[in-house]
């Protein structure tokens, strides 16, 4: 759409009262492929083209998606929400900003194809137990702009690639999976990475897996694993930092800025701006600049991740976090690359300390209540410590417990920092995040498994 229509449509959308509007553009292009039974079963392409208009008065806001329709009369039917008749000034917009990615097309199909080949075949020969290799490979390159009432006018070029590997390991009757993957905010480096030692891991913990004893629940000290082993900072206080939960006093750490909320050994960053990590952009999805931010420093909460419309509540300075999976969605304040930052204390010292506790290798997703803490995670990989010592591998273990409590249990931090891609969904749909940390040591925590008898 050329700049002189956005100008006459953000008028449109101003002319009955509106203090804020909005013009979201977006041409998507899609490329999965997916590798099963020693062969290459796919390629799926898409393409996705839409408009997202918004307008808000004060902290009431109206949102529509345009896709085949006229964004006029889209715009006009959005606009009867306000009623005043109070017309906004003329609205120019500014020079365009455009921000390119590292890539602008596709790999090439063979250099995929044979790159799938060679690794499945690789894979197999690691083990006589494996079963099937499954393997996942997503390509995605995303046009954006945006222009809102203020005269900003800002494209980006954004690319993503990401690669999952899932093994399935049998002995007779017994069957388990173990996974690996990784996400880039780039093309062409996807495979630049030496993914030996992950293999192994892979293989290792899928055999130690297919003879794993049922886990015994109780609270015990644990130790969460370096990479995903984020996941239950990410859902257990990073969506609690989001204005969209803050701004409205429906989060555990609402009003909570600038008290110690965690031990000295935690800092949490969330940083949108580390180069070709899966959830890093050039600018969020309301136009503005990512950029490094700490939430919480030294134990002490220090800022939320915020958006216009939550910020206006919250007052504060623009941290570049509002984020949307596409059009159809409006933005809302999201993580992008979030981790805990590394410290200097000894892994072999962690579990040398616990005579008898858990040691969390791999986790998997789980659910968190934003407005009280109380947090439930599944254990993908999971190992017992015994008098100092990593013993047997155990299933079934969940971890159970509240976002201040752990934040304040948190006694030893590594300096092993790993970062794990994954999709994170929330009010505005599913979107890249990076999540990260070293491997640490958690005093107490309840671990969820059998009862022992």
């Amino acid at each position: 759409m050329k700049k002189e229509n956005l100008e006459t449509l953000l008028n449109k959308m101003c002319s009955t009262g509106a203090d804020f509007a909005e013009i979201y553009i977006e041409n998507t292009k899609t490329k999965i492929f997916t590798y099963l039974d020693n062969k290459l079963q796919k390629i799926d392409n898409k393409i996705d083209k839409g408009m997202g208009l918004r307008i808000a008065k004060g902290n009431e806001v109206y949102y529509a998606a345009v896709n085949n329709n006229d964004p006029i009369t889209i715009a006009e039917d959005l606009i009867n929400n306000l009623n005043s008749k109070v017309l906004y000034k003329d609205i120019k917009l500014s020079d365009m900003k455009i921000y390119e990615g590292s890539d602008n097309e596709f790999l090439d199909d063979k250099l995929i194809k044979d790159y799938m080949n060679n690794l499945n075949h690789k894979i197999r020969l690691m083990d006589k137990r494996i079963e099937q290799v499954s393997l996942n490979f997503t390509e995605i390159l995303k046009d954006i702009t945006i222009a809102n009432h203020t005269g900003l006018y800002n494209k980006e070029k954004r690319c993503y690639a990401r690669f999952y590997i899932s093994v399935t390991f049998k002995d007779s009757d017994l069957v388990s999976t173990s996974s690996y993957n990784w996400g880039m905010s780039t093309i062409k480096d996807i495979f630049n990475r030496n993914i030996d030692n992950n293999l192994k891991d892979l293989v290792k913990y899928g055999i130690d897996k297919l003879y794993a004893k049922n886990c015994v629940g109780k609270k015990m000290p644990v130790i969460l694993g370096p990479g995903f082993g984020a996941v239950i900072f990410h859902e257990a206080c990073g969506h609690a930092m989001e204005a969209n939960a803050t701004a409205r006093k429906r989060s555990v750490l609402s009003d909570m800025i600038g008290k110690k909320i965690a031990s000295n050994k935690v800092t949490i960053i969330d940083d949108g701006t580390i180069p070709n990590l899966w959830g890093t952009t050039k600018i969020d999805d309301e136009g503005y600049n990512t950029k490094k931010n700490y939430l919480i420093k030294d134990g002490i909460l220090v800022n939320y991740l915020n958006d216009t419309i939550n910020n206006r509540l919250l007052k504060m300075n623009l941290t570049g976090s509002s984020r949307r999976e596409s059009y159809y969605y409006p933005p809302v304040s999201r993580m992008n690359n979030t981790y805990l930052e590394p410290g200097n204390d000894s892994i072999s010292d962690m579990v040398k300390s616990i005579k008898y506790g858990l040691y969390a290798k791999e986790m998997n997703g789980g659910s968190v209540n934003p407005e009280t803490g109380d947090f439930n995670f599944g254990v993908a990989t999971a190992y017992m410590i015994r008098d100092g010592k990593v013993c047997e591998c155990v299933k079934g273990a969940s971890l159970i417990g509240n976002t201040l409590d752990i934040l304040n249990k948190i006694e030893m931090v590594s300096s092993d920092l790993e970062y794990g891609a994954g999709m994170c969904g929330a009010a505005s749909g599913m979107v890249p995040v990076t999540i990260g940390e070293p491997t640490i040591k958690v005093s107490e925590i309840l671990v969820g498994g059998i009862k022992n008898d």
